[in-house]
């Protein structure tokens, strides 16, 4: 309980600002509150010039479900916001029951070091799903490391949640399938995949839910369009180069943890007894998911909010391993190395002092200002009130930047918008419409735009956000396009 209240302490400082860091947070905070007010969102008419328009689900429809009671003491945006602060602490708290439940030595400094991972707490602040992800995630691994090849409900019950929870739901399959390669044991990974089966097809947006995952975690997942179209910045994948850089203590007790592992897997010192064999099973899946991770992570940064914790997992069960197999009492041998080895302790002891404020000054105020940055909760206020009072309902509004959406959605679903979410719904439904609102935007088209816009894609009112500069002027010189709001957000137009 003390970790609980000192770290969501820690979290609602980070989080203290009206504004979030991923415009998603808005969509979120918007279908909990359509979802309260009138059921689940089954037509999604919003986006009417991608794929969301004809085969839309809410793959975080449980997510969506957990928040409604925020949104009777709350706002939605503030419900959304505490939420957050509440469920990232969660997962951390998590994360050090899992290490106390396989009696880790020295957990808390697993998890202290878990804390000092600045992409890692940017992610699982973020109001949205990862948090509550990566707390399934952990209790699935409790369940599996201590289950004895036997049927198990609350496996199947878990995995079945998973998929009501969140789109990313082969994560979860996969961890069991890498259980099942490393221990031989069937039954454990088969009430995870039942699971999962039911979850998919007991589910209120059955079978059309089948096709969104197909463009959801294969198309944009996996294969990712980030090399021809623009896609969310957390698809873009992370140097090694930065991941050592801001991550070096985690590599080097990876290293040190893989090093242990090699050399015990070269004795065959896990195979002595039944408890050593289990104990190598775990290290081995441990292993095997973290290295996953790694590639993913180099692929798509997002999976640094799984990649460090399964990473931190490894080493504390297989450094564990060590010390009780050894019965090394790891205090007096740091003692013994100290003068032993002083000038390497000493290189070591320099390093840390001169790299633990970059440590530090990342994760209090650079991380208090990634959090805050980006977009405010009364962005677009002036904006949305002006088309409602102005436009139809349900008249299209041509906006030039796709993740702004969900900022407008919010504050405004009195009109249909061009794309959000994701470009690639956009890409994938017309690639010729794509290009023709890209190039537009863009400035790459600057002639005839009003008609292009009208004829193409029947609309009457322009967005264009502050700063883009060329979209602009390529309408203030086209006669069919008359300015008919600004504030400081941008400007509205309406085409004749």
């Amino acid at each position: 309980m003390l970790l609980f209240l000192v770290v969501g302490a820690y979290f609602l400082w980070l989080n203290s600002t009206p504004s979030f860091a991923d415009p998603d947070s808005f969509y979120h905070a918007k279908i909990a509150e359509l979802i309260k007010n009138s059921g689940p969102v089954k037509d999604f008419y919003w986006l009417p010039f991608t794929t969301l328009d004809d085969i839309y689900i809410d793959h975080h429809f449980l997510y969506h479900l957990i928040l409604i009671p925020f949104l009777f003491v709350f706002n939605p945006l503030l419900a959304i916001k505490i939420s957050a602060v509440i469920f990232a602490a969660l997962a951390i708290l998590a994360f050090q029951w899992l290490l106390d439940k396989f009696k880790i030595k020295y957990s808390l400094v697993y998890t202290i070091l878990l804390l000092l991972v600045h992409q890692f707490i940017f992610r699982i602040n973020l109001a949205k799903i990862p948090s509550l992800s990566l707390i399934f995630l952990l209790c699935f691994i409790y369940l599996l490391f201590t289950n004895k090849n036997k049927w198990s409900w609350p496996i199947f019950g878990l995995s079945f949640a998973y998929v009501w929870l969140y789109g990313g739901w082969p994560i979860m399959l996969g961890i069991g399938f890498v259980y099942f390669l490393t221990s031989l044991k069937a039954k454990p990974f088969l009430s995870a995949l039942a699971g999962i089966i039911c979850g998919l097809v007991i589910n209120p947006y059955f079978p059309t839910n089948l096709k969104f995952y197909w463009q959801q975690t294969f198309q944009i997942g996996l294969i990712n369009y980030q090399n021809v179209i623009d896609v969310g910045g957390e698809w873009y994948g992370m140097s090694f180069f930065s991941l050592v850089q801001y991550d070096l203590f985690i590599i080097i007790l990876f290293i040190l943890a893989l090093l242990i592992f090699f050399i015990y897997f070269k004795k065959s010192a896990f195979a002595k007894a039944a408890a050593d064999r289990q104990n190598f099973f775990n290290s081995t899946t441990l292993l095997i998911i973290s290295i996953i991770f790694f590639i993913l992570t180099l692929k798509s940064q997002r999976n640094i909010e799984y990649f460090i914790p399964f990473v931190l997992l490894f080493s504390s069960f297989t450094i564990n391993n060590f010390l009780e197999f050894k019965k090394i009492n790891l205090t007096n041998q740091i003692v013994k190395l100290y003068f032993k080895h002083q000038k390497i302790a000493l290189l070591f002891i320099i390093l840390l002092a001169l790299y633990s404020p970059i440590i530090i000054g990342a994760n209090f105020n650079g991380l208090k200002e990634d959090l805050r940055k980006n977009y405010n909760f009364n962005q677009f206020t002036g904006m949305a009130a002006w088309l409602k009072e102005n436009s139809d309902e349900g008249d299209i509004v041509f906006h030039d930047r796709w993740d702004d959406w969900p900022v407008f959605f919010y504050h405004n679903s009195y009109n249909r918008y061009i794309i959000g979410l994701d470009s690639t719904f956009m890409y994938l439904k017309n690639e010729h419409q794509y290009w023709s609102w890209k190039n537009i935007t863009t400035g790459m088209t600057s002639e005839n735009i009003c008609a292009i816009i009208k004829d193409e894609f029947a609309v009457h009112y322009v967005f264009v956000k502050t700063g883009n500069e060329k979209l602009k002027n390529n309408l203030d010189q086209d006669n069919l396009c008359q300015l008919v709001y600004e504030d400081k957000d941008g400007f509205i137009y309406n085409i004749n």
